[in-house]
C-alpha cells in the first residue's frame, strides 16, 4: 500500500497500458459492442493517465495508500491515544490524531485538524512541549501536511535521536472548505486570523498541555499558509517567536482581488501585507526568526520570496533562505522544505521552551529525489555589503534603512542558503 504512484515507471505504465487498450478499441476489437467496452476502458484509462500525471507533478497523494485514504502514517483513533496515555509509558513514534478545535472566540466554521504528538507527550509527568502550528494551501486541507509531506515522519526521526523530543504539530485548517481562502485574516470570510492566533493556541494549551510562552510557538506554512504565517507572526509577536515560509507571496491574493477580502478597506489590506509591514517597523521586539525556502523556478513567487527575506533581515529579523534548484509551486518543495526546517525549528523551540538541547549538525546538503540540489542565494540589501552564503554576520546589526532590496542569485550545489544565525 506504500507503493509509490508518483514515480516515471508506475505513470509510463499506466500510459502504456492506456495506448494499448486505445489500440485495441480502434484496430483489434470488431464486433460492436466489444470495441464499445474496449473504447469505454481506454476513456476511463485516458482520463486515469491524466489525473496521475498530474498527481506525480504535484506529488499530492505519493502513495497507494494515500489514494485510499491514508491521511497520515502515524494515524491513531481517539481511543488509541487513550490507550496510550493510560499505558503511562512513551510510544517508539508518535500519532497524528484528528481533532476537532472550535472557535470559541472567533466563532470560525473550520474543518477537523489534525495533531501529531511526539512519544514525549506520553511521558509522566507530561512535559509542557512547543508547538508549530502548520497551514496548507489553498485548495487543501489539514491533512496534506501528512499525506503529502509526512511531517510525521520527519518529526518521528528528529523525535528518534532527540529521547522522543519534538514540537506539537497542529496541523490546522485556515479555510473552512477545501477551495475558500480566506488568507488567515479577519475579513468577508470569517474570522480566520482570530482562530489561528487566538483560539487554536488556547485550545492546545488547555487540552494538550502545551506550553503556553511565546518562545515555544512557531507557525508555518505553505502558499497561501505560507504568505499567513510571516503575516501571523509580524501581527502577532505575542505569540509567535518564529515562522516557515514556503513558497508564500508577500501580499494577499484572492479571486475576485483581495481588497474584496477586507470589505474594500485599503488600511486593513496593507496591515495584512508582509512587504509593508516590513518597510515600516524595524528592530522587531522581542525578536523574530524566520525560515524561507522556495523553488527556483517557481516564477514570481520565487522573486517574491527573495525580496521578502532581504526586508526580513533588514528589519532585524533573523532569517534563514533557501531555494531549491528547478523547484515549481508543488509538493515535492514542500515536504522537502519542511525536511529541512523541521530542524532548525525544533532546536530552537525546544530549547527556548526548557526541553533537553537539541543538537543541530549542518553538513553539505543532499539533493532530495526529484528536485534537485538547492541553489546558492546571495541577498543584497541597498546601503549594505552584501552577506554571502554561510558567511557570519553575528556582527552585523541591521540599521534603519530604506526597505528597497535588490537580489542576486547563482546555482550551485551542496547547501544553499543565506543563513544569519543570530541566536
Amino acid at each position: 500500500m506504500n507503493t509509490s504512484i508518483t514515480a516515471v515507471p508506475f505513470v509510463a505504465g499506466l500510459a502504456v497500458v492506456t495506448f494499448g487498450m486505445i489500440f485495441v478499441a480502434i484496430w483489434v476489437a470488431h464486433a460492436r459492442l466489444l470495441r464499445f467496452l474496449a473504447a469505454t476502458v481506454a476513456f476511463v484509462l485516458v482520463l486515469t493517465t491524466a489525473g496521475a500525471a498530474v498527481n506525480a507533478y504535484f506529488n499530492y497523494l505519493p502513495t497507494v495508500a494515500t489514494l485510499f485514504g491514508q491521511r497520515a502514517q502515524d494515524q491513531a483513533s481517539s481511543a488509541q491515544v487513550g490507550e496510550l496515555v493510560a499505558a503511562s509509558a512513551k510510544p517508539t513514534h508518535g500519532v497524528v490524531e484528528k481533532v476537532s478545535i472550535p472557535g470559541l472566540v472567533s466563532h470560525f466554521d473550520a474543518r477537523p485538524a489534525q495533531v501529531y504528538l511526539p512519544p514525549a507527550w506520553f511521558a509522566v509527568p507530561r512535559p509542557r512541549l512547543p508547538v508549530l502550528e502548520l497551514l496548507h494551501g489553498t485548495p487543501g486541507t489539514p491533512e496534506d501536511w501528512t499525506r503529502a509531506a509526512g511531517a510525521d515522519v520527519v518529526a518521528d526521526n528528529w523525535a528518534a535521536t532527540h529521547d522522543g523530543w519534538a514540537p506539537i504539530l497542529l496541523l490546522v485548517d485556515e479555510n473552512g472548505s477545501f477551495t475558500a481562502d480566506t488568507e488567515c485574516a479577519n475579513g468577508v470570510a470569517g474570522s480566520a486570523e482570530t482562530y489561528l492566533a487566538v483560539d487554536v493556541p488556547a485550545w492546545a494549551v488547555a487540552k494538550l498541555g502545551a506550553d503556553p510562552e511565546r518562545v515555544a510557538w512557531g507557525i508555518g506554512g505553505n502558499s497561501e499558509g505560507g504568505y499567513c504565517a510571516i503575516t501571523l507572526a509580524l501581527r502577532h509577536l505575542d505569540r509567535y517567536s518564529l515562522f516557515l515560509d514556503f513558497s508564500g507571496l508577500d501580499h494577499p491574493t484572492r479571486r475576485g482581488g483581495a481588497l474584496h477580502l477586507f470589505d474594500g478597506s485599503r488600511e486593513a489590506l496593507e496591515a495584512h501585507t508582509p512587504r509593508l509591514i516590513l518597510r515600516h517597523h524595524h528592530h522587531w521586539q522581542p525578536r523574530l526568526a524566520g525560515w524561507f525556502e522556495v523553488g527556483s523556478a517557481d516564477g514570481g513567487t520565487t522573486r517574491s520570496m527573495i525580496a521578502t527575506a532581504a526586508l526580513s533581515r533588514a528589519d532585524g529579523i533573523q532569517t534563514h533562505l533557501v531555494l531549491r534548484r528547478g523547484g515549481h509551486h508543488t509538493w515535492r518543495v514542500w515536504r522537502a522544505s519542511f525536511a529541512d526546517a523541521l530542524p532548525w525549528a525544533a532546536t530552537r523551540l525546544t530549547a527556548a521552551s526548557g526541553a533537553p538541547p537539541g543538537v543541530l549538525r549542518i553538513g553539505p546538503r543532499q539533493p532530495h529525489a526529484h528536485h534537485g540540489a538547492a541553489q546558492r542565494c546571495t541577498v543584497r540589501s541597498l546601503h549594505r555589503p552584501t552577506v554571502g552564503t554561510h558567511q557570519r554576520s553575528d556582527d552585523r546589526q541591521p540599521k534603519p534603512r530604506p526597505a528597497r532590496a535588490s537580489t542576486a542569485c547563482r546555482v550551485g550545489t551542496g547547501e544553499a542558503v543565506e543563513n544569519d544565525r543570530q541566536q
